[in-house]
């Protein structure tokens, strides 16, 4: 009987370890590993080689997207133009803040992405002697070169290449980024990040960028900017004028060069008038989607 009873113990250990790891390697969540290239085509294609999830999430990522996007625009004039407009219409499930808290930091997208590529290039412009972004950058991604770009003069010492530069349109002594990419002979490499705060100048930045046929924004794939409001709010013989169209223009051209917004952040010293968004760039694929339900087309 002894002999039984430890027969049997045995036997019921080994099929309760059994079981265990048969259902640990069932329903534990798939790593990225786990997903074969096939699972994530779709998502691979779409993202320009960025992402690789299961192609059913993918779609869901979409559907959810346009439902979002359809609504993100408020027509009317109003003094809580951020509160109303622009929420962000994708989601990255590794996205970090880098950079102090408050005012400096900024929200990248699975910034774990980068660590494996050879070499990458980030352009920081505006900083005003600031350079918690770029100290936390460099820390977790070593291979990349960092720009900085200010109009007045700093030392970024050893974590990045500083440049006293006034960043804007190329017009009244400013620089685009254009011409600054021409000048570090950066207009065939690929822009992994880019920063920006230049209190309005986003405005004249983005017209040049956007609106010219060499399709330089195809390569750059984040974008982490301040947009500011102050130019758009005027007093007109004591009443105040709200002209947002520049504005929502600037969020229209974003979404024309194929950018999703996937992080907005307000600036609590200027509430009204600053907010801080992220984007990030997406094959444009990933805007073509089967009509169902309420979602449109791109």
């Amino acid at each position: 009987m002894i002999n039984w009873n430890r027969r049997f113990c045995v036997i019921f250990f080994v099929f309760c370890f059994i079981s265990l790891i048969f259902l640990t390697s069932h329903h534990s969540p798939r790593s990225l590993n786990q997903i074969s290239e096939s699972n994530c085509r779709l998502s691979w294609l779409e993202s320009d080689e960025f992402f690789c999830e299961d192609d059913h999430d993918w779609q869901r990522r979409k559907d959810r997207f346009y439902l979002q996007h359809n609504r993100n625009q408020f027509s009317g004039p109003h003094y809580m133009f951020f509160q109303d407009n622009y929420e962000p219409t994708f989601s990255c499930r590794f996205e970090q803040r880098l950079g102090c808290n408050g005012d400096g930091g900024k929200w990248i997208c699975d910034p774990y992405r980068l660590q494996n590529k050879s070499s990458c290039l980030i352009y920081s412009l505006g900083s005003n002697g600031e350079f918690s972004f770029e100290n936390e950058t460099k820390r977790l991604l070593p291979n990349c070169d960092i720009h900085t770009f200010d109009r007045k003069q700093f030392n970024c010492t050893e974590i990045c290449t500083f440049h006293q530069a006034s960043i804007g349109s190329g017009l009244h002594g400013t620089k685009s980024l254009r011409m600054i990419m021409s000048e570090l002979n950066h207009t065939e490499q690929y822009l992994d990040i880019l920063k920006i705060d230049i209190e309005g100048s986003e405005y004249e930045l983005f017209k040049d960028l956007f609106n010219t046929t060499d399709d330089l924004s195809e390569n750059i794939r984040q974008i982490l900017v301040e947009i500011h409001l102050s130019n758009l709010v005027k007093n007109v013989n004591n009443e105040t004028i709200y002209d947002y169209k520049p504005a929502h223009n600037l969020f229209q051209l974003f979404h024309e060069k194929n950018y999703v917004i996937f992080h907005k952040e307000v600036n609590l010293y200027n509430p009204h008038k600053a907010f801080e968004f992220s984007f990030i760039r997406m094959n444009k694929k990933f805007f073509s989607i089967k009509k169902q339900s309420n979602l449109t087309e791109h």
